[in-house]
């Protein structure tokens, strides 16, 4: 099995037994749970061009499919990812959730909600004209490329897509 598939049947066994289903319960979770991490950092750019970013590249980069295949003398695994973005956006505030379903060999325990579960949610909001704090809630291994990503977006650095192949 994938070390990927095994953090994050680790990181979701060690939030309660009902599993976040919306994204206010995945911020209350992810601080207190095995492998999760709470990050913040400040862009020197404005929120309207945050917003922009994320409103543009989430369904872009992030809404696909991914599939591995491990192959060894004694077994094999073969799972399909689906990632889903969400981007909820008003004048005080940005919301990207990412959400995640695996098919395939895979056991996650507890209910699944719609559109998967949770992976990661940022919370976009303004400090002054020029500046935007981020904060991202999320596992703290396994969604490098990810993360890297929301940081480039939101400082204008790098709008490219992740590798979603390296979460």
């Amino acid at each position: 099995m994938k070390w990927q598939t095994i953090v994050v049947v680790l990181f979701l066994s060690g939030c309660a037994m009902q599993l976040p289903q919306n994204a206010d319960e995945f911020r209350k979770e992810i601080p207190h749970a095995f492998l999760g991490s709470v990050q913040n950092f400040d862009a020197n750019r404005p929120f309207r061009d945050v917003a922009k970013t994320f409103q543009a590249k989430a369904p872009e980069c992030l809404n696909v499919n991914v599939r591995t295949i491990e192959r060894s003398n004694t077994s094999s695994s073969n799972i399909l990812t689906t990632y889903k973005s969400t981007v909820i956006a008003t004048d005080a505030k940005v919301e990207l959730h990412v959400q995640r379903h695996m098919q395939g060999n895979v056991i996650v325990p507890g209910k699944e909600p719609v559109g998967g579960h949770y992976f990661l949610v940022v919370d976009v909001t303004p400090l002054d004209k020029n500046r935007t704090r981020i904060v991202v809630y999320g596992p703290s291994r396994g969604a490098d490329s990810l993360n890297r990503a929301v940081k480039g977006w939101a400082t204008g650095e790098n709008i490219g897509c992740p590798d979603i192949t390296k979460n």
